[in-house]
């Protein structure tokens, strides 16, 4: 099935994904073909399968994004008929895309077509609000942010942390970190404040022990941060595919987690890792949990290394305060995975539960709410884009996970 690996395949069930299929037609480019040029009219979705594109700002010759496989391409254009705002050429290897034609958005078509464009429409609405949200995020300007993202002294960190506090610094330490571990590990907003990480319900390695040690430190446990390294090829099992050579661009990568000072003894506390993506990462370990008086550095242990080997960092300053390490746009394709793993995470806009409902006893119905929805929310994007800085925004190699 061809949308099974792609950012689709998380919010439509299999059988939805098939039937959708037959909407569309496959196309070919050849390596380094055009795709589109700028201020081309437009009205084409592209869902890439296999390969990637490369996005080229106007009288650049570099490529200013990189899109892999599992990417949706020209959604704002496909709604709202707008020019293309930038050049699409295959990448070195060619591409293979899933393309649908904005022709087929009209009444005139049978309640079963009309349900699939509903259902795609909704598919696409997460992703649409997550790439709002990215942008607007990443627009902010936390003038603290290096030297202020462990902020232990929140109301909503102090709130939490009261709520978790057990008798005994261990207890502490380990309701903590059994809170953190089952937060949703997923790529992107790394280097923002523990309330915000709080706020959102998912982060990597960086937010989530920064959020770690922002409650220990709220409930008077001294902690800090630690840095690792391992093998690049060790996160192959939860990045898919097309995205391997972006993070073995370098052989090691950087890993951030938490350390409790308990009895004058720095104890590594690491809960990066939720105990489904464990069991992929390295078989077997699943059930292994934070003991008394035991260091849990589970990297350090699948690598076979000295679990209190680490560099410990009183703050994440030289981490926060850097642009991010990838592209944004590539962040949910990346996420494919993950969320196969852990379960669907990305929240739906409130219109979609409306149309789902009509779905059931009124297609056209739905049909119409759905398109409202989904045009509003790009609207919402285009307006955005259109107003970010003209700087270009270059791509550079996966550094932390």
């Amino acid at each position: 099935m061809q949308l099974a690996e792609t950012k689709l395949a998380i919010v439509l069930d299999p059988e939805d994904l098939a039937t959708l299929e037959t909407l569309g037609t496959i196309v070919s480019l050849e390596a380094n073909r055009t795709l589109f040029k700028a201020l081309e009219p437009s009205g084409d979705l592209y869902v890439i399968i296999l390969g990637d594109l490369n996005l080229y700002k106007s009288s650049s010759t570099d490529p200013a994004v990189w899109l892999g496989p599992g990417e949706i391409v020209g959604e704002i254009g496909f709604f709202l008929g707008t020019q293309r705002m930038t050049e699409a050429r295959a990448g070195s290897e060619g591409c293979i895309l899933w393309h649908i034609n904005r022709s087929l958005i009209t009444y005139v078509l049978p309640p079963e077509k009309l349900i699939l464009l509903v259902k795609l429409f909704v598919g696409m609405a997460p992703y649409v609000r997550v790439r709002q949200t990215r942008i607007t995020e990443a627009s902010k300007t936390d003038v603290d942010i290096s030297d202020n993202h462990c902020n232990h002294e929140h109301s909503s960190i102090r709130h939490m942390a009261a709520f978790l506090k057990q008798p005994s610094d261990w207890e502490t330490v380990y309701a903590i970190w059994d809170f953190v571990r089952h937060i949703p590990y997923r790529i992107g907003f790394w280097n923002i404040k523990a309330s915000r990480t709080l706020e959102l319900g998912f982060g990597m390695c960086t937010s989530k022990s920064n959020l770690q040690v922002a409650l220990m430190r709220a409930c008077g446990i001294e902690s800090a941060f630690a840095e690792t390294e391992c093998p690049s090829d060790c996160m192959n099992p939860i990045v898919p595919h097309g995205y391997h050579h972006i993070l073995m661009r370098k052989p090691q990568i950087k890993h951030y987690l938490a350390v409790a000072k308990i009895m004058g003894v720095w104890y590594p506390c690491d809960a990066t890792y939720s105990p489904h993506l464990w069991n992929v990462l390295d078989a077997g370990k699943a059930d292994d949990v934070l003991k008394i008086g035991e260091p849990f550095n589970p990297i350090s242990d699948m690598l076979g290394l000295d679990p209190f080997e680490f560099k410990m960092f009183q703050c994440l300053s030289h981490v926060m305060g850097k642009q991010p390490f990838y592209n944004a746009d590539n962040v949910e394709a990346m996420n494919i995975v993950l969320d196969k793993i852990q379960g669907p995470f990305l929240q739906m806009p409130q219109w979609t539960t409306p149309v789902l409902h009509l779905m059931r006893h009124d297609p056209l119905a739905a049909f119409r709410r759905a398109y409202a929805g989904i045009i509003t929310e790009l609207n919402s994007l285009y307006s955005t884009v259109r107003e970010l800085p003209p700087a270009e925004k270059q791509l550079t190699p996966f550094a932390i996970i």
